[in-house]
């Protein structure tokens, strides 16, 4: 009788993490189609929870600890990520627009700094390096001290020094985010 209580609170929580994990989505999904309407959001979290579900998400990288301060990590990542999109962007078409201004491509080593190794944080980190104008995750390196990402940058000398740094902002959040701080 107790184990088959465990089962149905796994079960819940498991639930739980899906429907948490699916907001994200239905916000995304919001701002993509460009109509912040209530039946819109709706809608997103509906495909949402089917993503998360076709997925196989299950919720084991991510703990509902402290939804407040999970949901402000959250918004902290969200506009950190967005002003270094924009930021950039900008330095991107600077480099288009002004022919004069060197283009050194190249390929760097970033470390995941991830003690959990979660298949989830090298992902979510690797996609926070790609969204980024002139930056792209090209493979990890599973090592025996972590997962290293490979990452080619439009400007090797600008970029190979902040790399490090923005991956340890960006890391910070993650793990706030899943409820590992």
């Amino acid at each position: 009788m107790a184990a088959e209580a465990k089962k149905i609170g796994r079960k819940r929580t498991s639930l739980a993490k899906r429907l948490v994990m699916a907001l994200p989505l239905a916000l995304g999904w919001t701002i993509y189609t460009a109509q912040p309407t209530p039946g819109n959001l709706l809608l997103g979290y509906i495909f949402g929870i089917m993503v998360v579900g076709a997925t196989g998400f299950r919720g084991d990288s991510f703990r509902l600890k402290n939804p407040p301060r999970q949901l402000y990590n959250l918004l902290i990542y969200t506009l950190y990520m967005a002003s270094e999109v924009l930021m950039a962007g900008i330095d991107v078409a600077r480099i288009i627009l002004s022919p004069s201004l060197p283009i050194k491509p190249g390929l760097s080593r970033v470390d995941t700094q991830d003690s959990t190794q979660s298949e989830l944080i090298s992902a979510t980190s690797a996609h926070g390096i790609t969204i980024t104008p002139g930056e792209l995750v090209v493979d990890f390196d599973e090592g025996p001290d972590g997962v290293t990402m490979i990452v080619h940058s439009l400007n090797i000398e600008a970029s190979a020094q902040q790399l490090d740094a923005d991956q340890q902002t960006r890391l910070r959040r993650i793990l706030g985010i899943l409820g590992y701080d």
